[in-house]
This record gives C-alpha cells, sequence and structure tokens, in this order.
C-alpha cells in the first residue's frame, strides 16, 4: 500500500502495527463507564488468558484467552486489564488470520483499545495497542483511508513515548521510526529521522529482533546494504527469548528470506 512511496525493496512487514471495521456478534456497544483509578490487581480470568497468551505461537490459545478476557469484561466492563489485553490479543490474532476475520479481529482490537484508554488515559497499556491496531488497520485500508490514520497512529505512540519510553522495550519510539519509514513526506516521512530513531532504540534494547529488522529496511532503502546485511545476520544469530519467542522465529524466518533474496545468502 504505501510501497509505492518508497525505494525500498525488502517486502514491508504487514503486522508490525493496526480502524473500526466490524464487531463480534458480542461486541455490542456497552454502556459508559466513567474513567476511574484503576488496579492491577487481576481477575483470575484475566490471569488465565495471561497463561494461554504465552503459548500464543499455537492460535488456538489466543482464541481462548480472547474469550477469557470477554468473559471477564462481561462480567466488568470497567476491567482496565482486561480491555488492553483483549486489545493485544486481538491484534495478534489478526496479524496471522485472512480476511474477513482480519477485518473483524481488527475491528475488536481497536475499540478495546479505546475503552483501555478513556479508563485510564495516563496508562501506557491502551495507547500503545490502540497506536498498533490503527496501524494494522492501514495495512488493509487503501492509501488515501490509510493516510487518514497516520496522525492518529503518531499521537498514540508519542502518548506512549512520554508516559513510558521503555514499554515494549522502546515499542513507542520503534513504531514512530517505522512510521516514519513508511509514510509519505508529506504525512511526516522521513527516513533518516526512521535511521536515528531505531539506532536509539537498538541502543537501549540491542537484542531486540524487531527494531533490527526495520533497521535493516531503514538502511537498504537509504542505500547502505553492508549494514542492512550487518542487522539481519545478527537477528540469524540472536538466542531464543522466553517473552518473545513467538516473534523472533517469525522475525528470524523474515530476515533469513531478505538474505536468500536480496544477498544471496542465508543461514
Amino acid at each position: 500500500m504505501w510501497g509505492r512511496f518508497s525505494r525500498a525493496r525488502f517486502r514491508f512487514r504487514s503486522g508490525f502495527l493496526a480502524f473500526v471495521v466490524v464487531g463480534l456478534a458480542w461486541w455490542a456497544p456497552l454502556p459508559a463507564v466513567a474513567a476511574s483509578p484503576t488496579t492491577t490487581t487481576l481477575s483470575e480470568r484475566v490471569r488465565q488468558a495471561d497463561d494461554y497468551y504465552l503459548g500464543r505461537q499455537k492460535l488456538e490459545n489466543v482464541r481462548r484467552a480472547l474469550q477469557l478476557l470477554r468473559d471477564a469484561l462481561a462480567h466488568n466492563p470497567a476491567n482496565y486489564e482486561a480491555w488492553w489485553r483483549l486489545s493485544r490479543a486481538a491484534c495478534y490474532l489478526a496479524r496471522h488470520t485472512a480476511k474477513p476475520e482480519k477485518i473483524r479481529l481488527l475491528g475488536e482490537a481497536v475499540a478495546a483499545g479505546k475503552r483501555a484508554v478513556a479508563l485510564a488515559p495516563q496508562r501506557v497499556e491502551g495507547h500503545f495497542w490502540l497506536g498498533a491496531n490503527y496501524g494494522l488497520t492501514a495495512e488493509e485500508r487503501n492509501f488515501v483511508k490509510a493516510l487518514m490514520l497516520v496522525d492518529s497512529i503518531r499521537q498514540e505512540m508519542e502518548t506512549v513515548v512520554r508516559l513510558d519510553p521503555d514499554y515494549e522495550q522502546a515499542g513507542g519510539e520503534r513504531t514512530l521510526a517505522r512510521l516514519d519509514f513508511r509514510a509519505p513526506f508529506f504525512k511526516g516521512g522521513d527516513k533518516r529521522r526512521s535511521r536515528d530513531l531505531l539506532e536509539k532504540c537498538l541502543r537501549s534494547y540491542p537484542q531486540n529482533s524487531l527494531t533490527m529488522l526495520y533497521l535493516a529496511d531503514t538502511y537498504w532503502s537509504l542505500g547502505l546494504r553492508s549494514e542492512a546485511r550487518e542487522q539481519l545476520e545478527k537477528i540469524l544469530a540472536l538466542c531464543p527469548d522466553p517473552l518473545y519467542g513467538p516473534e523472533l522465529a517469525e522475525n528470524q524466518a523474515e530476515a533469513r528470506e531478505k538474505l536468500a533474496k536480496d544477498f544471496h545468502s542465508g543461514k
């Protein structure tokens, strides 16, 4: 979609980030809930959902987590911890499913992120997953409609950086850098700024494979082939991460594909 405005030969990641399209059958508008201080005490359903989400390499575990979170919200619509987790889990599943389920899940994920932000605007999780799902939604829209989401993505991620710059291993700045890489210049795109932000993220979290993958794309688009190759090779050398195992496996597979395609080598 945005690829026509980039010189990069690398295939754009479709799942890096994600608008309301369609909700699930249960997704009827909930009664308005006044924002109030939230607690970090987790309900039993939310704790169980966390356990299932840890096994997200099997999509049936993500579906089970989603159902537990929906049940938790049916019992307590003011449960912030369930709302942002619902946005996260629906985001993950949407990245691994095809239309029309993907569109339905993204609508659910965005709506959940909005509810989380409304309940606790000073908490970082709702803003991050709302912005991420705006990004994924942009991937599914045509160019003009995708452009309409750029400012919303940027706003949410700038809020993430302000609230907690270390959330998801500098996830706010990493997403802003990717937005700079992908957006056309008239919407604030700037590949050199993307490079600078990603290099900053990598200094803080040198083992983050997604940052490396994005930086490789940015280097390539700037004509820095050897630097791009170095990042891809570093991804393949990373050890398994107990918290981000599924994501690391996906990033390593993509790095291997890029090396084989653009450098005629791989590991």
